[in-house]
């Protein structure tokens, strides 16, 4: 059963190799490839995940098979000279009962090996793009209850960070992806702080969140809100947000052979605690401001999509608010106290396997005439070093927060994340 698994996890990356010459020479040719397999067997057979399957295996014999299939199906001058009926995919993994996180660990073990031959993270990527859509063939068991135990089974980065309303996305955006690593029979779970600091406001946001099944999310968040400036140097305002999200279709990692996002939808509660710090001017809520509320519900719908083809990260959220500055002064105002749906934007460029690149845009409605509310806009570059931990840190625009200082506030955006 062990020599059958290890075979069909090696037919499997094998098989993602496009006939392409380009890739051939992508990977250095015959010597280059040769390397990558030398350099692959051993980080597999040092992976607690998939290292038993391999039990048995006359090693320098399945290198040499392997390193012919590398060849031949990137496009090169080689012949494989070991096909056998484990070729089709389908057939080969029928009864193997292979799961989501023996998949990724074996393709994590290929980009890994070929970052340490320097392959261009573009030329990784495509080859990423050509096995994902192979687990539909491949994975036949799993997708029951989740273990008890996280299985740490995603593809490192596909967890996301977390935004500063708690739940998994980019830092201001929510994304269809959910937190943690646990794959669909597992669970993780993050936790996060982040703070923004503009020319007079500072914005303190922390919480957790777990994923199970990698379908459902349910985040805790609190941010804290303060001033720096006279009139408003006193400020203070807290918000709790409670959210829920769930995964309704697609896949943003595994379909890579269609242009269907991974699709969500997600609602986030959220409770304003007051206005601290301007008793002396009788302001003590968010009312007297002119908003309609103190608490509110934001529903959203997320689609997004992994283009490892291009090393590119797509997202478009759509949200129904009457959240004003999140919610931080509250809900609905003298202005406008109707939902209206707003779009969010995401984009994100893979740099290499553990960092990225992106832009974020998000709009945001306009109900308090003390408000003149504008939309936020970030600069990202974020950097997940392994499962365990991630920073973001951004330059960011929020736009005006009241009349009473006009100035458009931009500064810096710090993220941390843990999670598993």
């Amino acid at each position: 059963m062990r020599k059958l698994l290890g075979a069909g996890l090696l037919v499997a990356a094998s098989a993602a190799l496009a006939q392409d010459g380009s890739l051939y020479r992508g990977l250095g040719g015959d010597a280059g490839i040769k390397r990558i397999v030398d350099t692959m067997f051993d980080i597999v057979l040092a992976d607690e995940r998939i290292k038993e399957t391999f039990d048995g295996f006359d090693i320098p014999q399945t290198k040499a098979r392997l390193a012919e299939q590398f060849c031949e199906l990137s496009g090169g001058p080689c012949k494989f000279t070991g096909q056998g009926k484990n070729r089709d995919m389908k057939t080969a993994h029928e009864d193997l009962k292979l799961n989501n996180k023996h998949f990724n660990a074996l393709t994590e073990d290929l980009q890994i090996a070929m970052e340490r031959n320097n392959i261009p993270t573009s030329v990784s990527n495509r080859l990423v793009a050509k096995l994902a859509p192979m687990q539909r063939d491949i994975v036949t068991a799993g997708g029951g209850a989740p273990e008890a135990k996280p299985d740490h089974g995603k593809f490192i980065a596909t967890g996301g960070v977390s935004s500063v309303e708690g739940s998994a996305g980019g830092g201001i955006v929510p994304w269809a992806l959910i937190t943690g690593y646990g794959t669909r029979d597992s669970w993780g779970a993050s936790a996060f702080a982040t703070h923004v600091s503009t020319q007079d406001y500072k914005l303190l946001s922390y919480g957790a969140a777990v994923g199970i099944g990698d379908r459902v999310e349910v985040s805790l968040a609190r941010q804290d809100f303060e001033g720096n400036l006279a009139p408003l140097d006193q400020l203070r305002i807290k918000q709790d947000i409670v959210g829920v999200k769930l995964r309704l279709a697609g896949d943003a990692v595994y379909e890579q052979d269609s242009w269907k996002p991974q699709i969500a939808i997600g609602v986030q509660y959220k409770k304003n605690k007051g206005i601290g710090g301007l008793g002396a001017l009788g302001v003590t809520s968010v009312k007297q401001l002119g908003a309609r509320s103190e608490r509110g519900t934001d529903f959203y719908i997320t689609a997004t999509k992994i283009l490892f083809e291009q090393s590119l990260l797509v997202n478009a959220t759509l949200r129904s608010t009457r959240a004003n500055q999140m919610g931080i002064l509250g809900f609905g105002g003298d202005k406008e106290s109707s939902r209206k749906l707003l779009p969010e934007l995401s984009f994100g460029y893979l740099l290499t396997r553990k960092l990225a690149l992106g832009a974020e845009y998000r709009r945001k409605p306009h109900n308090l005439s003390v408000d003149n509310e504008k939309a936020y806009k970030d600069i990202f570059l974020a950097w997940l070093p392994n499962r365990q931990v991630s920073l973001t840190a951004a330059y960011a625009d929020l736009g005006t927060i009241t009349v009473f200082n006009p100035k458009t506030q931009r500064g810096a955006y710090v993220s941390a994340q843990v999670a598993f």
